[in-house]
């Protein structure tokens, strides 16, 4: 049996230490890459580390050297990022990063996409799969668009075959941003609004899901140039996850009606009026981000089935189990116990 050794970019990240943790847990031969100066606090003892950045090609060839297999979880996931920063790293990052697996005789490269590619659907459609038509909205979704194509292009090209994992809303301990951003408002409400006629479904997929899911998706022959929806099988709505969160962190919720419209209308007006106050006057973060609010309201119900078909098995079919576990983290972080202005504090603070 032939030797395989991994390469995990991004490898200090939310996403990449928990595949960091898989592949120690597997006793998987493995090297985690990351930005020099990353905090390697949630790397497995003992990983091997190598420092490299994905707009520095001779870095990305010394990292790749040795290395059958890349798992690519880097990338700049930041609404409030500029777009000169998202297509250095989320786009021309790619193509450095092809280029130097083809140079280095990588034979494989699993890429992590987002589901934010799909933007708003179509008429008529209520189903998003792999053949759902396009149409990012905003620059990170964007670039990511753009990186999905380099992913293509380099398929086959010097012996490297590539494959495309596309999650929708991921959670789990250690993150800072996205999905996280709703256990910080829950914890930091004293009761919890929940809006009961959202019944959007956010498309969720445990941390470790989307990782086994791309370390599965790489043993497979059949996988090579093909994409992967990566969600769980719950379908779980905005208003139910909410209620989740809240029950989990025994905190008491509020039913309310609130039009999707105007909710929608009402938070883009408030994002614009926060990132100019954040551009202009308080030169930080903007309390309220415009990015996500574009997606809202849309159904993600996002498709699984071509994953399913492939064989995978979900760590995490539902998300009752991870987010009692999620919450527990937080209690022994001492995240629980914070008020509105620590919150707003935490959102200024966000690198």
């Amino acid at each position: 049996m032939n030797h395989t050794k991994y390469l995990v970019t991004g490898a200090c990240g939310f996403t990449g230490s928990h595949l960091c943790d898989i592949l120690s847990e597997r006793g998987l031969d493995f090297r985690a890459t990351d930005m020099e100066g990353a905090d390697r606090g949630y790397l497995p003892a003992g990983a091997e580390f190598v420092a490299s950045d994905l707009t520095d090609y001779d870095s990305l060839r010394r990292v790749a050297e040795g290395v059958q297999v890349v798992l690519h979880t880097a990338a700049v996931f930041d609404w409030w990022a500029p777009r000169e920063l998202l297509d250095a790293v989320n786009v021309r990052g790619m193509e450095n990063l092809c280029r130097a697996c083809v140079d280095a005789g990588v034979r494989r490269l699993v890429s992590w996409s987002t589901s934010g590619v799909y933007g708003k659907l179509p008429p008529g459609a209520t189903v998003i799969d792999e053949d759902t038509p396009r149409n990012p909205l905003e620059d990170y979704s964007k670039t990511k668009f753009e990186q999905d194509e380099i992913t293509h292009r380099f398929n086959g090209r010097g012996g490297l075959t590539t494959s495309i994992v596309r999650p929708g809303i991921v959670y789990g301990t250690r993150a800072k941003y996205g999905a996280a951003q709703i256990f910080d408002a829950v914890a930091a409400a004293p009761v919890m609004p929940i809006p009961v006629n959202f019944k959007y479904r956010l498309g969720t997929v445990h941390v470790r899901d989307i990782g086994g899911a791309a370390l599965f998706v790489s043993g497979r022959e059949e996988a090579a140039g093909q994409e992967y929806c990566v969600v769980d099988c719950s379908g779980i709505t905005m208003a139910d996850f909410i209620k989740l969160v809240a029950r989990a962190m025994g905190k008491p919720v509020a039913p309310v009606l609130a039009p999707p419209q105007l909710v929608r209308q009402a938070g883009l007006m408030a994002a614009d009026v926060s990132e100019w106050i954040a551009r202009n006057v308080t030169k930080s973060r903007p309390l309220i981000e415009r990015g996500p609010i574009q997606f809202f309201p849309v159904d993600l119900n996002v498709s699984n089935k071509k994953l399913l078909d492939l064989g995978y098995e979900f760590e995490h079919p539902t998300p009752e189990r991870a987010v009692e576990e999620i919450v527990a983290w937080m209690g022994a972080n001492k995240m629980l116990n914070i008020n509105p202005l620590q919150l707003i504090r935490k959102i200024k603070n966000k690198k």
